[in-house]
C-alpha cells in the first residue's frame, strides 16, 4: 500500500493518500484519550477529484481504536464513494494506526550541543523572551490590554520598541475579554498613535480570535491557526478565562501553560499570558503583588511582569510602571511608559516611573481595581484590600481629593465616570 503523506499540529492530524484520479484526506482532531482505552477524535474525510471541489464524506466522532467503529466506518464510505484502486478497509486502517502511533510516539530525544550563541534571545526586548512563557499581571483597569495590543503592533510590524529591538513576527490574540469591533477599535487608536512618530508608514493587524470556552477545548483548532499562520507571538487576554475554571487551581493552571506550550510546537512562539494581581493573601516579603491564581502561574513562566498605574496631573493620559519580578535570565530594569488620550488616538511614550510596591500603594490598587467592577461599601473594600476599614477610609478620601472616586450613599464609593481607564 503507499505511504501516505502525513501533517499535524498538536491534537490535529491530516493524512492525505494519493489515487489515480482522487486523492483522500482522513483528518482527525480534538483527540482525547480515556483511561478505558479509548482514543476519540472528531474525524472528517474528504475526496477531491481532479481539481474540482472536495466532497465532504464523512464529519463525526470516532474511536480510533476501536475495530467495529473503523469497519462500520469504512462501510459507509464504501456506500458513499465507491471507487477502483481505493480499498476503504486499509484506507481507514492505516490512517488510523499512523495517527495512534504518532499519538504515541510523543516528542523525539534528542542529544544537547554547545551553541555559538549564549546570549538570552528577546522577542521584544525586554518585555517578551524569545519562544518562551511570560505573564504580565496588574488590577483591573490598569491597560495590560492596551500594553498587549501596542505590542502585537511592533512585532507584527517588526517596529523597535523605544530603540530596543524587536523580531519581526506574526501575532495571534486570543480574547476572553471583549468583542473584535472593541480590539479592533483600541488597535486602530494605537496605530493612528504610532503614525504620529512613523509618518506615512502602514501598519498590518495581528490576526484575532474571539474565544468562549477553555483554551484545551480548542487546542486542535488553535494549533492548525498557529501553524497555518507561522504565528511567533501567542497574547492570552486572559489567564482566568483560559483555564476554563478556578484559577486557584494548579491542576488547570498547569494543564494551561502545558497546552500552550503544545498548540505553540510547530512554530516556537512566544506566548504573553495576561492576568489580574491576588488580593492581600498572597504578596511577596517586599509588599509587591503577585499574579493571582495558583503558584504555578510564577513557577511557570520564564518572565513575569508587574503592571502599576502611576499617578499623573492630566486626565487624558494613563502613566504605567512595568516592573520585572521574576527573570530566570537576569532582572531587566523596570520600563515607564505613558498613554495619551485623544478622540482619534493613543499615543505612547517613555515615562518616568517609580515602584511603589509599599502596603500604601498596593491597598490603593486594590480599591481601585474593585471599583472598576462598580460600587463598594467601605466594608466590602476593607475585606477585598485585607485592610482595616479606617485604612479604606483614608484611601478613598485622598482618591476623592484627586477627582478619581465619589460618594454615591453613606459609606458607598464609585469611580468617577463609573469606569477606570481601558483594560
Amino acid at each position: 500500500m503507499m505511504t501516505p503523506q502525513v501533517t499535524n499540529a498538536y491534537g490535529s492530524y491530516l493524512v492525505t493518500w494519493a489515487y489515480d484520479g482522487v486523492r483522500v484526506g482522513f483528518e482527525a482532531d480534538r483527540l482525547r484519550n480515556h483511561k478505558d482505552g479509548r482514543m476519540q477524535a472528531r474525524v472528517r474525510v474528504t475526496a477531491t477529484v481532479a481539481d474540482a471541489d472536495p466532497l465532504n464524506l464523512h464529519h463525526g466522532t470516532l474511536n480510533l481504536a476501536a475495530g467495529r467503529s473503523r469497519r462500520e466506518l469504512s462501510r459507509d464510505l464504501e456506500g458513499r464513494f465507491p471507487h477502483d484502486g481505493l480499498n476503504w478497509d486499509r484506507l481507514v486502517e492505516e490512517s488510523c494506526r499512523t495517527i495512534m502511533e504518532a499519538e504515541d510516539e510523543g516528542s523525539p530525544v534528542e542529544p544537547l550541543e554547545p551553541t555559538a550563541n549564549v546570549d538570552v534571545e528577546f522577542l521584544m526586548r525586554p518585555l517578551l523572551l524569545e519562544g518562551l512563557p511570560v505573564v504580565w499581571y496588574a488590577p483591573g483597569g490598569s491597560a495590560k490590554s492596551l500594553l498587549a495590543l501596542y505590542a502585537a503592533l511592533l512585532v507584527q510590524n517588526g517596529i523597535t520598541f523605544f530603540g530596543e529591538r524587536t523580531r519581526r513576527a506574526n501575532v495571534l490574540y486570543m480574547d476572553w475579554e471583549v468583542t473584535r469591533e472593541e480590539a479592533a477599535r483600541r488597535c486602530t487608536l494605537l496605530a493612528n498613535g504610532l503614525r504620529q512618530t512613523h509618518i506615512g508608514a502602514s501598519f498590518d493587524f495581528p490576526l484575532y480570535r474571539r474565544c468562549m470556552g477553555a483554551l484545551q477545548d480548542d487546542a486542535s483548532e488553535i494549533a492548525k491557526v498557529i501553524a497555518k499562520h507561522d504565528i511567533g507571538l501567542v497574547i492570552v487576554d486572559s489567564a482566568g478565562a483560559a483555564c476554563g475554571g478556578d484559577i486557584m487551581s494548579g491542576e488547570l493552571a498547569v494543564q494551561m501553560f502545558n497546552t500552550l506550550r503544545k498548540v505553540t510546537a510547530a512554530t516556537n512562539a512566544t506566548t504573553c499570558i495576561l492576568t489580574h494581581t491576588t488580593k492581600a493573601d498572597r504578596r511577596e516579603e517586599n509588599g509587591r503583588r503577585l499574579p493571582i491564581g495558583s503558584v504555578y502561574f510564577e513557577n511557570l513562566a520564564r518572565m513575569t511582569w508587574e503592571l502599576r498605574p502611576q499617578e499623573t496631573n492630566r486626565d487624558s493620559s494613563l502613566r504605567l510602571g512595568i516592573f520585572a519580578r521574576k527573570c530566570n535570565m537576569g532582572r531587566p530594569e523596570p520600563v515607564g511608559l505613558q498613554f495619551s488620550f485623544s478622540r482619534d488616538a493613543i499615543a505612547v511614550e517613555l515615562a518616568g516611573v517609580s515602584d511603589v510596591s509599599t502596603e500604601q500603594g498596593a491597598t490603593r490598587d486594590v480599591i481601585k481595581s474593585e471599583l472598576s467592577r462598580g460600587q463598594a461599601s467601605i466594608a466590602e473594600l476593607a475585606e477585598a484590600a485585607a485592610a482595616p476599614p479606617a485604612t479604606v477610609r483614608w484611601h478613598l478620601m485622598k482618591l476623592k481629593q484627586a477627582g478619581q472616586v465619589e460618594d454615591v450613599s453613606r459609606g458607598v464609593y464609585r469611580l468617577v465616570g463609573g469606569c477606570e481607564n481601558e483594560g
